[in-house]
C-alpha cells in the first residue's frame, strides 16, 4: 500500500510539474538569447531598426557623415522614410535584414519615421 501510495504522489507531481517546466524550456527558447544570431557591433553612426524603435531615437552627426541603419528583424519589417521637405532619404521597401545608408551633406534637423509603424520615429541632427 505505501508503494502505491508513492507512485500515485509521484505521478501527480510530475502532471503538475511537466507543464511548468516545458513552458519554461519555450519561454527560455523565445528568449532571443540563443548563439544562432550574435549580436550585431553598432558604430557612433549606426542606428538599430528593431523592437519597434529607432535606437539611438537622436543621432547627432557632422555634414558628409553617413549614416546607417541596421535592420535585425525578420518578423517584423521596417523601413526608414525622411519628413522633411523635401525628402531627404527613403530606405524603400520595408526589410526585416540588412541595412540602409545615407550620406548627410547639409546641416538641419532630418525627422523619419517608419512606414509600416508610424509612432517609429527617430531624428538625425546634423551639425556643420
Amino acid at each position: 500500500m505505501v508503494a502505491v501510495r508513492t507512485t500515485y504522489a509521484v505521478v501527480r507531481a510530475a502532471r503538475l510539474l511537466l507543464p511548468l517546466l516545458l513552458l519554461s524550456g519555450l519561454l527560455i527558447g523565445c528568449s532571443g538569447s540563443g548563439a544562432s544570431s550574435p549580436p550585431t557591433t553598432l558604430g557612433p553612426n549606426d542606428v538599430e531598426v528593431a523592437n519597434f524603435a529607432f535606437t539611438p531615437s537622436t543621432l547627432t552627426v557632422k555634414a558628409g557623415t553617413t549614416v546607417t541603419w541596421h535592420f535585425d528583424q525578420a518578423s517584423s519589417p521596417h523601413n526608414v522614410v525622411s519628413l522633411s521637405t523635401p525628402e531627404a532619404f527613403n530606405s524603400g521597401t520595408p526589410k526585416g535584414k540588412g541595412t540602409y545608408s545615407f550620406t548627410f551633406t547639409t546641416p538641419g534637423t532630418y525627422p523619419y519615421l517608419c512606414q509600416v509603424h508610424p509612432t517609429m520615429r527617430g531624428t538625425v541632427v546634423v551639425t556643420p
